[in-house]
């Protein structure tokens, strides 16, 4: 009887824990140890003989801990839908300002692990919006940098939650074009999801992050959408 009891103990605590699902909250970039959270790499690739802007340029982000990609969040294979739509162009007539521009892009998908704050397992989702809003930044006619702000709404694969995901100040540093993507980023990735099949693209930085966490799943409208991000700033 007392070999049954120890048994019967031993397989209660080898059990495993169920998982929950992810926790409901608003998260920055400093909530991982040592704010590594807010550090991400992406790259994004352009189809065919394009460059930026063009119809099927894909994005692939990942978290950066400073040595490895991918270990705390990946952001993957949104691709453009629809011609970006001009915001502002400030340029004087020596071609010096900033010219504004937002897109739309369509699909993808998104991992957290289980390192982060919000649940215990790795949680997998899918985009429903991806819209990217990106400056660049000229002196008499050359593009000398761009930065960009990403908004994104997904769901969770297998549970009800929804997130709102911001990304701030992407900056690019370099492309095809210039010089070798570094292989610190992420891979190059057509809107199949495929990697090796693109070449040529632009990669950068990600040096601030929110995102919130919030059931029921019910998909924003995208001047919802951006007005919550900017309210996820201004707490």
């Amino acid at each position: 009887m007392r070999l049954l009891i120890t048994m019967a103990l031993v397989a209660l605590v080898a059990a495993p824990v169920l998982a929950g699902p992810p926790q409901e909250g608003v998260y920055y970039s400093y909530d991982m140890p040592g704010g590594s959270f807010s550090a991400g790499r992406f790259s994004e690739s352009w189809a065919g003989a394009g460059t930026h802007g063009q119809f099927g340029n894909t994005v692939n982000a990942e978290s950066w801990n400073g040595t490895a990609l991918g270990t705390e969040w990946r952001l993957w294979c949104p691709s453009i839908a629809t011609p970006p739509v001009l915001v502002s162009d400030t340029r004087d007539g020596n071609g010096t300002g900033e010219v504004t521009w937002r897109t739309t892009y369509q699909g993808g998908h998104y991992w957290l692990g289980a390192a982060g704050p919000w649940g215990d397992e790795n949680y997998t989702g899918d985009i429903d919006n991806f819209i990217v809003t990106a400056t660049y930044m000229y002196v008499f006619g050359d593009v000398l940098g761009i930065r960009s702000n990403v908004t994104t709404t997904g769901h969770f694969t297998g549970y009800s939650e929804c997130f709102v995901f911001s990304i701030n100040n992407c900056a690019f540093f370099g492309d095809t074009d210039t010089g070798v993507k570094p292989a610190t980023f992420p891979d190059f990735m057509d809107a199949s999801c495929n990697t090796g099949t693109l070449t040529r693209g632009g990669w950068g930085s990600v040096t601030q992050m929110a995102f919130e966490i919030t059931p029921p799943c019910l998909v924003p409208t995208e001047d919802s959408t951006w007005g919550r991000v900017k309210s996820l700033y201004e707490e």
